[in-house]
């Protein structure tokens, strides 16, 4: 407290945001003696606590001793005892490193960008702890602290002062040590944080599964879901801030030799063989874990003895390998999947074996179908029918897989390529100098599609060995999380023709331009240079040739660059260029008051910017949307959960606001702005502050009260009274939620703290003339109690949540898209064009047409969009044709010359679809069998015959399109009228 003191001496307090901010604002100069919300005061500390001392940190953990209001935090239990945070990893815990200094709590919110934003961009390690943190909260903390990638590249900013070497200084003026000295890494721009408001205790409870303290959910995305700290940062942040649970995981080294933090880790059920009907014992380890370590577990887990154990490979509950021969190879190398089951076989009596007996059978697990262990993904494990067709056999569920199933279905379903592997003519031009590969890839995609086609097959296949080879070569398929479809078959589909190439020793080639010569002349030069380094069967079936045309755009310059490029596959856009660069927006807007013209004064906007505007630009298109509303006294927050989230800075991108948040713009009758040259404004904010108040409701349907509804926010004297803030908060209530009714008679406010809504406190007095007390708050936060004994208001009951009702995007057509891609398009800012001419990079003018049509046209249609911050799934439908897709349109000219129709014109042979949203979608695949002209549905182990009106009919769902050239047909899919 003394130091606090002292820092407010030496520094004069800079004009903050005393009530609702917006513009750019000096940095804040010293901090209050408490966290709001979970009243943790100065006097705290770090300590590690060794084995023996009892209470919350006696195994070694590193605990937090917080001095602290308990009524203050609705985590903590009654009785007052802090919770150790959950732990995820079994491993043991570390303890804080001698060398890490973790300040008593940070002073400033610059102090704490400096001590921690150099810790965020070192590389990972292997070996070392990292923890996960949801990303919701870091980019509250981000807000905080004024981070650089929170503001629009369109403001300029200014070079940040280098961080201290040792420690940090109190004094906003810095020492010129500078951990940066010497080291290549250019200085990190930031702009000053607006807001006083801290962020609340670390949450991370959003990525478990519901209801569990260590299963994390599947399906999530780095930097979307979660972002990785390492330990140094998550010591500091989790000391300063507290919350939880910690998700402790460590970075450990691919096979393919990059360095990743290892998410899930692979599940395993343990059976003993003298009880192979009973519950299993589940287990999680690491991939990279020794198989002679994992017995040892398992052992200790089922109390029984390791020299009296065999251990055992159980897969689909039977015995498929004996692992006490790979005792010193990982988990990994014994192509272990998630959820694996395995078997501990028991020694009998005498020394024997039970498997060991001539007439035991093998064992098999009789669990009942309906029991857990007995299900794989939703499909049972056990029973293995025939084909409906050859060829339509389903593909088991490795665990998060079915983006490779769906892939493989499709692949498998080619005839050409089919055929290619099945009749071994692979075998006659298999590379093994392939790069990584080696050959190994095609040998292993060979044994998959000759079990698929295999008429001993059954009804499923487990392509477990494909699985795990493919994972040798490419991290990103190494684990068990869900990855996106196309990219795997871009990379199977690159690996084959590289497996197969008759080229072991590429010449260097240099690609030439036109130069003003004839397109058939530099077209067949490309193809020639192309083969030179490339040439095998699988690029004959699905390489084609683009031209591309460059032209500068200054007149005089006037340079024209005409190239003609291979490609595998085609990804064609939704939406034109044009439309790609602007981004719908969707706000619920409140307004200050009321008019004749608009008696209610909430209303909701959609307005479409560019992903690099800021919110200032945002502000003003929605003021322009709504009569009356004024810009200069509107703030723009984030609602979620019915609480104020985010407060946005008019210097933050729009690059940066996720697709599905809430926007809510709040308009007050004061201008809000602080524009530092202005005495009138800053008089008005020195008088000022800032309130929320939330909606709470209790009812019998529920225990405790709850939050509701849009918060209100409104501007106050910094001296008003509990009689006049009451006034104001009916007022405002009566206004924007009842839309002028009167408010009921039994309502109560109560003031609360930040990360504290939904305890109890007692209500201000609507008679009383004494003031709240808000002369040291920078926000205050407040609770309307509605009647318990009435129904809420049908405005609370509705639930904030992005409005697509004006967002519903008509269908197209395919040939449509095709159009988009082959047109013209001025090339963005962030992906210009070198002019060799100008010297320069310019915003050049690119076109690109087809050549050159494989016989194997792959078609991506561009569903995720990819922003710094989010990635978002776009629905619009699309209608594809199953047959006659006629690409003339779209050829250059000088293609066309000497061809027929039959070449340009393409049918439908295989459809990847992608259900749901991005992280918890799942991916099936629609083919079209060659052996009888039929289409199927595949769904991991799941296969049914559909009709062409449902394929045709799923124009959402499409994602990659499979088109076989006319040339190609299979007779099998009947003659073609007329």
């Amino acid at each position: 407290q003394q130091q606090q003191q002292q820092r407010k001496q030496q520094q004069p307090l800079a004009d903050l945001s005393n009530h609702w901010p917006r513009g750019q604002l000096l940095e804040k100069a010293s901090f209050t003696t408490s966290f709001q919300g979970i009243g943790v005061y100065l006097r705290k500390m770090v300590s590690v606590m060794t084995a023996g001392d009892g209470g919350c940190g006696g195994n070694g953990n590193v605990t937090a001793t917080y001095d602290m209001d308990i009524s203050d935090h609705p985590s903590v239990p009654s009785g007052g005892n802090m919770q150790c945070p959950a732990s995820v990893e079994s491993t043991r815990p570390d303890p804080l490193p001698p060398q890490m200094e973790i300040p008593d709590m940070p002073m400033t919110s610059l102090e704490e960008y400096r001590l921690v934003d150099p810790l965020l961009v070192q590389p990972l390690v292997a070996g070392s702890s990292y923890y996960l943190t949801s990303r919701r909260w870091i980019v509250e903390w981000k807000q905080w602290v004024g981070h650089p990638e929170m503001q629009s590249p369109k403001i300029p900013q200014l070079p940040d002062p280098p961080l201290p070497q040792d420690g940090f200084t109190m004094d906003s003026t810095l020492s010129t040590n500078s951990i940066d000295a010497g080291v290549n890494r250019p200085k990190r721009n930031r702009t000053h944080s607006w807001s006083k408001d801290r962020p609340g205790p670390i949450d991370n409870a959003v990525l478990l599964e519901e209801g569990s303290t260590t299963t994390l959910r599947k399906g999530m995305v780095e930097n979307v879901d979660y972002c990785i700290l390492p330990e140094e940062a998550w010591f500091k942040l989790h000391a300063w801030y507290g919350g939880g649970p910690e998700i402790k995981r460590r970075a450990i080294t691919a096979p393919c030799g990059a360095v990743q933090v290892e998410l899930y880790g692979v599940n395993l059920s343990v059976y003993k063989s003298s009880d192979l009907n009973g519950t299993p014992v589940t287990m999680n380890e690491s991939k990279c874990s020794l198989v002679k370590d994992v017995k040892a577990s398992a052992c200790e887990a089922l109390g029984l003895q390791p020299d009296r154990v065999r251990f055992w490979d159980y897969f689909e509950c039977k015995l498929s390998a004996n692992l006490e021969e790979q005792l010193d190879h990982s988990l990994e190398d014994c192509k272990f999947t998630a959820d694996h089951p395995i078997l501990l076989e028991e020694q009998n009596a005498d020394g024997t074996w039970p498997n060991d007996a001539p007439a035991n059978p093998t064992y098999s697990c009789a669990v009942p179908a309906t029991s857990s262990s007995s299900t794989y993904n939703g499909y049972s494990l056990y029973g293995n029918g025939s084909a409906l067709q050859s060829g339509v056999v389903g593909l088991q569920n490795l665990g998060n897989t079915c983006f490779m199933n769906s892939a493989l279905q499709c692949l498998s379903n080619i005839p050409m390529l089919r055929d290619f592997f099945l009749s071994d003519r692979y075998t006659k031009t298999l590379n093994r100098s392939a790069y990584k590969t080696n050959g190994k890839l095609a040998e292993s995609f060979a044994g998959l599609i000759k079990e698929m086609w295999s008429a001993k097959s059954g009804s499923k296949v487990t392509p477990r060995d494909f699985k795990w080879q493919i994972g040798q070569f490419a991290e990103q398929f190494s684990g068990y999380g869900q990855q996106d479809s196309m990219e795997l078959i871009e990379y199977v589909v690159d690996g084959l023709k590289e497996d197969t190439n008759r080229v072991t020793q590429k010449p260097y080639v240099e690609a030439k331009e036109a130069d003003g010569r004839p397109d058939t002349v530099v077209a067949k030069e490309a193809f020639e240079y192309y083969r030179r380094r490339n040439d095998s069967e699988i690029d004959d079936m699905f390489v084609g040739l683009y031209k591309s045309v460059v032209k500068c755009p200054d007149d005089a310059c006037g340079r024209v660059s005409v190239t003609f490029d291979p490609f595998l596959s085609t990804k064609v856009p939704l939406s034109s260029s044009e439309e790609q660069q602007l981004t719908l927006y969707h706000v619920t807007v409140v307004c200050s008051h009321s008019t004749p013209a608009r008696p209610d004064p909430q209303l909701k906007v959609s307005v479409s910017l560019r992903k690099d505007q800021n919110v200032a630009d945002l502000i003003a298109a929605v003021a322009k949307e709504v009569d009356g509303l004024s810009a200069k006294h509107c703030v723009l927050v984030e609602v979620y959960a019915q609480k104020i989230f985010k407060y946005f800075e008019e210097s933050n991108c729009l690059d940066a606001i996720r697709a599905d948040e809430f926007l809510l713009l709040c308009e007050f009758e004061e201008q809000v702005s602080h524009d530092t040259e202005s005495e009138e404004v800053r008089a008005a904010n020195e008088e000022n502050r800032g309130v929320v108040v939330y909606h709470r409701h209790k009812s019998a349907s529920y225990y405790g009260r709850r939050l509701h509804g849009i918060p209100m926010l409104l501007t106050v004297p910094k001296q008003v009274t509990q009689r006049e803030l009451c006034t104001r908060v009916l007022k405002k209530a009566s206004e924007s939620v009842l839309q002028g009714a009167p408010m009921p008679a039994n309502w109560a406010l109560c003031h609360v703290k930040k990360y504290s809504e939904t305890i109890d406190a007692e209500p201000l007095d609507p008679e009383s003339d004494e003031p709240v007390g808000l002369e040291d708050l920078p926000h205050a936060y407040f609770c309307l109690d509605w009647d318990p004994d009435e129904p809420l208001p049908a405005r609370l009951l509705e639930t904030p949540s992005r409005d697509y009702s004006n967002g519903v995007e008509s269908e197209v057509e395919l040939t449509e898209l095709f159009k988009m891609f082959v047109k013209e398009e001025t090339l963005a800012a962030d992906n210009m064009w070198y002019c060799n001419k100008c010297r320069d990079h310019k915003e050049a003018f690119k076109q690109l047409q087809f050549h050159h049509l494989p016989p194997v046209l792959v078609v991506q249609l561009k569903r995720f969009q990819f922003t710094r911050w989010s990635r978002e799934r776009l629905n619009r439908p699309v209608h594809f044709p199953l047959e006659g897709l006629d690409m003339t349109p779209f050829c250059v000219p000088s293609a066309l010359e000497g061809t027929v129709l039959s070449t340009r014109t393409y049918d439908l042979v295989g459809v990847c679809k992608h259900i749901g949203g991005l992280g918890g979608g799942h991916y099936i695949a629609y083919c079209r069998s060659s052996v009888d002209g039929e289409w199927y549905e595949f769904d991991d182990s799941h296969t049914r015959k559909m009709t062409p009106q449902e394929v045709e009919n799923d124009k959402v769902g499409a994602y990659v399109l499979f088109y076989l050239r006319r040339d190609s047909r299979p007779k099998s899919f009947g003659t073609l009228s007329g």
